[in-house]
Formats: structure tokens, sequence, C-alpha cells
């Protein structure tokens, strides 16, 4: 059966660019196969009456998501990197082969609201020093989902992490500074330190002063360091609640691989963004913080929710302490 074209038709390849301002989609796909259908339908509604392509990086999944996906978008250039070189390489990829001054980076399990991207696009255009714009995630039944963005880190919060104050505190401003707040109201506008790299928006001209997402990071805190350069720049990472999107996070990584991964994000993140000293310092918080919980968690067999969503097991946190060697480091420079 010939898939649904609806909604909104993707600049083929071979097709001229028209001129003006358009966006080029750029899903990057590992294993993507049970996502990528959703997320490509939801896509053709969600530019508005902005022109589009849509670019399906797949990071050498091995399996059927690469069929799948030219399946569900035969309208789409489908690029098949033959090697896994983690997020930032994926993107790089197809931003390499993208024809428009924008850049729309969702994840294969994000499935955007009609007009989203839209909503993005005009935020951006009102204010080129913006640079980056992200959207407001809501829950399947449309609740609140504060991951829409994040808090700088630093070493105030790698201390409130190590001390536990941003467990005892959730969504605390000065004890859990870095989680996100939930917000609501279409027509919000809000500057924000990170946005979540799972729906976000790029122009050109930020993407090439600040040469995009970094390599060196494989998966995990690579948005929070372009957010970061971005904003050294004189950028503005902005968030609009307009931009609606769903985002079923971590479909991708188990529950300790997951964890490895974002905390090599972190240490890496905090050795960059931070004086030498001050960088090592708070690395050491976040192991402290790490081991507290480790420990904690023999004694205790409470597994607490963060706003609304469960924290990690005790199992994973010994596990993730035993196999501190592997992110302790941070990834190293390429």
């Amino acid at each position: 059966m010939r898939p649904d074209l609806s909604g909104t038709t993707f600049l083929g390849a071979d097709a001229p660019v028209p001129q003006g301002d358009g966006v080029s989609i750029i899903v990057l796909t590992y294993r993507s196969a049970r996502y990528i259908g959703d997320c490509v339908a939801a896509l053709r509604h969600a530019a508005g009456h902005y022109p589009a392509e849509l670019i399906i990086v797949d990071n050498d999944s091995g399996d059927e998501t690469p069929d799948v996906a030219r399946a569900a978008a035969p309208d789409a250039r489908v690029i098949e990197t033959g090697h896994n070189g983690g997020f930032a390489h994926g993107c790089h990829a197809g931003a390499e082969r993208a024809r428009f001054p924008w850049l729309m980076f969702v994840n294969p399990d994000t499935v955007p609201a009609p007009g989203s991207i839209e909503a993005l696009l005009d935020c951006a255009r009102s204010d080129p020093a913006i640079g980056i714009v992200g959207g407001r995630c809501v829950g399947r039944d449309g609740s609140a989902d504060p991951r829409s963005w994040w808090g700088r880190p630093g070493l105030w919060p790698a201390f409130c992490f190590a001390f536990m104050l941003s467990s005892a505190f959730p969504g605390s401003r000065v004890f859990d500074p870095e989680s996100p707040r939930p917000w609501t109201g279409e027509e919000q506008v809000r500057r924000v330190p990170v946005v979540t790299g799972g729906f976000m928006l790029v122009s050109r001209r930020a993407w090439n002063e600040t040469g995009g997402f970094d390599k060196g990071f494989f998966m995990y805190a690579e948005d929070a360091d372009l957010c970061l350069r971005a904003a050294a720049r004189g950028y503005r990472p902005t968030v609009t609640g307009r931009g609606v999107y769903q985002h079923d996070v971590g479909g991708s990584s188990s529950s300790i691989g997951k964890l490895v991964l974002l905390f090599t994000g972190k240490t890496t993140l905090l050795r960059r963004h931070l004086r030498p000293g001050l960088g090592h310092l708070a690395v050491g918080l976040l192991a402290f913080g790490v081991l507290a919980r480790a420990v904690l968690s023999r004694l205790l067999s409470a597994r607490p929710e963060r706003q609304g969503r469960a924290t990690a097991r005790g199992e994973d946190w010994r596990k993730l302490w035993a196999a501190r060697r592997e992110w302790l480091p941070g990834w190293p420079r390429r």
C-alpha cells in the first residue's frame, strides 16, 4: 500500500530550492523502526507554510530501520552512514546535505504537533540573535513535561547533586538549578540556558559560527555544549510554548547504558565549560553524588520520582559507580 502523503510533501533531492526561508528537517535514526513512521507522519503537518526537506540519517542500525524510513517517507533523502559515530556525527552528516537556512533536529521518537516547527521558525525569525529555538514538551495526555530545556551546568548544581539537595528539593530554583520547571501558555516565549537536542531549530549562521554539535560527544550533553558555545558568541537560546511536541525519551538505551553515556557527557561538559580547577572540582562532586546514591540505595528501597518521572534505580547507581572509570574521564577531544 502506498504511504499516506497527506500534509507537506518534502522537497526532493533533485527539486530546485525555492527562494526565501525554508527548513531542513534532520532525523537521526538508530534501530528506530518502531518510531520513524509516526514521526514522519507528524512532521508532514509541522512545518506549516514553510518549504521543507526531510533528511533521515541512519547511524548503522543494522536492522530494517532504513527500509522502514524509505517506505514511510519516499520523498525524503535517507542517508546510511555505515558507521555509528554518535549523535553529533549523524547530525553533521545530515547538516552537510541540508539546503535551507534553518536546520531542524528531531529525534525519531518525537511526535511534533501540527504547526510546531512553523512556530519555532516564527520565533527564530523574530530575532536573528536567538539562533537556537526549542518547543514545549508534553506527555501523551497533553500534560506538561518539563524536559524542553535545562539549566546551566556548573559548580553549584554539582554541589547540590553531591549533597542530595537536588533530590530533597526537586524542581527548586536554588537547590535543583539544572532541572527544568513546568511551563504552560501557548504564547509564552522564554530565554533558557539549554534547549534539548531532541527538538531543536538552529540557524545555519549559528551552526556555522559554532561548528555545530561537537563530534567529541558520542551521545548526551552535546545539545548543552552547543547552546553554551552559542551563548558565548552572543546568541540567545529560546523556547516557545507554541512549538508543542511529545518525546518518548530513551528508546534506544538500557538504563545503566544510558546512565554511563549521560554521565560521560556531564563530566565532559563540566571540564570544557568551567575553568580547569573548578571543572575538576565539579567532576569530583558529581562522582561523590553517584557514590552517595550507590551507598544509600542499599539502605533505602524507595525509588522517588522527580517531576513525575521515576529516578534511576538503586541498582543502577551502584553499577554506575562501579563503571566510574568509563565515565569520569569524559569524552576525548577530537
